[in-house]
């Protein structure tokens, strides 16, 4: 009898173990417009919705449980959803969550979210406002493939990579990559018919095969300075890409990299070429000129893999020395900077046949710059309040006093100017930014001294880091932006 009773108290107790299990495995619902979500209380994530929901307001919490998580597949193909509302307990979203909302037309994903997978928003033709979160670390395979109305997106400043296909026929006008992309996967943007204008910032190393194939309006790109190699594919069928600039660094040129790319006319290459891809430039029928930034047995050296018959017909243009100096070539970006400062007399070079282009500017020089390019303006004193600047047959002394009197510049302290300190970027760009009677002041100076330059068009084509010491061409670069007629 007695065992009998524990026989029976074993049962009930594995009956309602079972039982509880089954209540907490069971999806609970939530009502919202024109149907229900559908939650998993033991893991905080939303499951499946009704597809007759057409805006989804997902709460904080649903019956006392933290929604924490959107799963797999858990609006997928709900084709009346218009909008969707994610709370910031939310920290991670599944794959394919909105796949084929051909309805939904803006989102915000909050910065709680760390993690999204792939294949996010594909198929849903309607998104044209997305806001992503800032805790981003990658834009994943096919996130925004198809989003044909999705003209424009801000990719956060944390995300290292993007995946295969990210935007793939997407509606894009413009992309810029922020300087932390290291990585852009196979057909990231291919097929983005609207597509004009690429900045790929200078974080990029890798893009895969066929990266913006088929953009058939892309005509201005600005590649990566990071780059060594120019992947397979990369601009094939690019039929409105006019010109394009290949940057030093670059060693290869996979194949097909620009093949069928119709109106391409001029193309600038690097000295450091060294191999060409098979069908690299097939197709290019108006390419009449190819700039080589290096000289004719450079040339002589670079591999080519065959089928790239338009290279026999057409101009090669190489490099040749500016304004005498063995160092400063045509193919360099800040070559007509220099050929204008040395006309202007506003520079000579550090001997008669070298500029020193890499060389760090020092804070004498720098003024001196400054000051020559403003036209020599006479100091209103004749005497230096600086220890160090005492000489006045000394070629920075003028410059000096009156780049100090303008509030131009300061002195280091302690009755010193150290004119042979090096300048980084900001402080260079202060300088100018002062001299043109702009502020560039307080505790972000730095910041509005940079934001000043890039507003007015100093700093285009140029990659930096504001406390990077600036060498000399780049001095003469940004002179040159700002005052050259």
């Amino acid at each position: 009898m007695k065992m009998r009773r524990l026989l029976s108290l074993a049962l009930a107790l594995t009956l309602s173990l079972a039982l509880a299990s089954t209540a907490q495995a069971a999806d609970l619902t939530y009502a919202v417009t024109g149907g229900n979500l559908y939650f998993d209380a033991g893991t905080g994530t939303i499951t499946d919705c009704d597809t007759t929901v057409t805006a989804a307001n997902i709460p904080a919490e649903i019956y006392g449980v933290p929604v924490t998580a959107i799963g797999q597949n858990a609006f997928h193909s709900c084709s009346s959803l218009t909008a969707v509302t994610i709370p910031s307990t939310v920290t991670s979203i599944g794959q394919n969550v909105f796949f084929n909302c051909t309805s939904l037309t803006s989102i915000v994903i909050p910065d709680s979210v760390t993690e999204i997978r792939n294949d996010m928003f594909n198929g849903c033709t309607s998104l044209s406002n997305v806001q992503l979160s800032r805790n981003l670390t990658a834009i994943p395979n096919s996130m925004f493939r198809f989003c044909t109305s999705l003209t424009s997106v801000t990719i956060p400043s944390g995300v290292t990579s993007i995946g295969d296909d990210a935007f793939q026929s997407s509606g894009l006008t413009s992309i810029t990559i922020p300087d932390s992309v290291t990585e852009i996967g196979d057909d990231a943007f291919s097929f983005c018919a609207d597509l004009q204008s690429v900045d790929l910032g200078s974080g990029v190393v890798y893009i895969g095969s066929r990266g913006f194939a088929s953009c058939t309006s892309l005509t201005d790109v600005t590649l990566s300075p990071a780059m060594t190699e120019i992947g397979s594919s990369l601009f094939r069928f690019c039929t409105a890409l006019e010109e394009i600039t290949i940057h030093e660094g670059v060693t290869r040129i996979w194949g097909f990299v620009f093949d069928g790319c119709s109106s391409l006319r001029s193309i600038t290459l690097p000295s450091t070429l060294r191999r060409i891809g098979t069908y690299a430039l097939n197709g290019t029928e108006s390419l009449t000129d190819v700039y080589y930034n290096g000289t004719v047995v450079g040339w002589g050296s670079i591999r080519d893999d065959g089928y790239n018959d338009v290279l026999t017909r057409v101009t090669i243009h190489f490099a040749e020395p500016v304004a005498g100096f063995t160092d400063v070539t045509t193919g360099d970006y800040y070559a007509e900077a220099v050929e204008w400062a040395v006309a202007q007399e506003i520079t000579n070079g550090t001997t008669a046949t070298t500029f020193s282009p890499d060389d760090t500017v020092t804070r004498a020089q720098a003024v001196t710059f400054l000051w020559r390019a403003m036209g020599r303006p006479e100091p209103a004193a004749s005497a230096s309040t600086f220890t160090d600047v005492t000489n006045p047959d000394s070629y920075y002394y003028d410059a000096v006093l009156w780049a100090t009197e303008q509030g131009i510049i300061n002195g280091v302290g302690q009755g010193r100017f150290d004119p042979n300190g090096t300048l980084p970027y900001d402080q260079i760009l202060t300088l100018l930014c002062r001299a043109s009677g702009g502020d560039a002041s307080g505790s972000d100076w730095s910041a509005a001294a940079v934001n000043w330059a890039a507003d007015n068009g100093l700093t285009e084509g140029l990659s930096f880091f504001a406390k990077d010491s600036c060498p000399r061409a780049d001095v003469a670069y940004c002179l040159w932006k700002q005052l050259a007629d």
